[in-house]
């Protein structure tokens, strides 16, 4: 097997998943059980059974591998997780590291989250492994969250001020990855991935409007409140936390640089948020 997805039934790496079947290429995925891995449709002879709490098991699942893809959710344990990672890679011989990061990973970021990227993307640039790193803006399918809120009210809320943000398609995320585990000349890169264009939210509405037929407005609100509205909604305290304080730091307007990379890198350019909105627009509630 040359290439393992870890992190494979995630938003990125499910996708990474798909697009790796339609190239034809030589893969499988670590799951953390073998049901967690049906949904992806794969021979049995490509799932391998382990998480990144267990160095042993992952040591294991990298066996005869020769490039994994690295996605984790955000968690108090991304640092010791990628530790473990890279120990079961080293032990395993593997060639290639291609990991998820996030675009404007800093050190003094208003945003946990984003620091973690840097303390995690650094471990993986000291391991002595060639790597990848992927550092994409926000994602269009994100509004998919907020669905159930356009459907009852015709409106979106989020912590995200006025401030544009150059989002991008899942998709073209994943054509990045693809194209670094499967040619060469990727090795030892940091890409950062933007969309096509930087937009507000409250011009994301009015795309959305045009192409639904449906009057949706973006409703800007502070961090505190979708906080609250995310454990409201079972959401843990921890994740909440972090993904309103994330949210508020897009807010303050760094995210809305565009870069080539996608079209760079892959030959094709990204896809701009009125294609996105017209495939959403078909699960809107008139």
């Amino acid at each position: 097997m040359e290439i393992l997805v870890l992190g494979a039934t995630g938003n990125t790496g499910s996708e990474v998943v798909k697009q790796l079947k339609e190239v034809g290429a030589d893969f499988g995925i670590m799951a953390r059980s073998a049901d967690a891995a049906n949904k992806l449709d794969l021979n049995p002879n490509q799932v391998r059974v382990s998480n990144y709490d267990d160095v042993e098991t992952m040591t294991q699942a990298l066996e005869g591998v020769r490039k994994i893809y690295v996605a984790m959710p955000a968690h108090p344990s991304n640092q010791q997780w990628i530790e473990n990672t890279v120990a079961a890679a080293k032990a395993a011989g593997v060639e290639l590291i291609v990991k998820l990061s996030g675009m404007g990973a800093k050190a003094d970021a208003g945003s946990e989250i984003i620091r973690t990227h840097v303390l995690t993307d650094d471990i993986v640039k000291a391991s002595g492994i060639a790597y990848t790193i992927v550092q994409p803006n926000s994602f269009f399918q994100n509004l998919y969250g907020s669905l159930p809120t356009i459907n009852a009210m015709g409106q979106f809320f989020l912590p995200l001020a006025q401030a544009k943000q150059s989002v991008i398609d899942i998709r073209d995320v994943a054509a990045v990855v693809v194209s670094a585990l499967t040619q060469s000349g990727h090795e030892n890169q940091t890409y950062l991935i933007s969309g096509p264009e930087a937009l507000t939210f409250a011009e994301q509405a009015a795309i959305l409007t045009e192409v639904s037929g449906k009057q949706i407005d973006y409703i800007a609100v502070p961090q505190e409140a979708a906080e609250s509205a995310m454990k409201e909604a079972g959401m843990d305290n921890w994740t909440a936390e972090k993904l309103a304080e994330i949210m508020a730091w897009f807010g303050e307007g760094h995210y809305a640089s565009v870069t080539d990379t996608v079209e760079r890198v892959t030959g094709n350019k990204p896809r701009t948020f009125r294609a996105f909105a017209e495939e959403f627009a078909a699960v809107i509630e008139k």
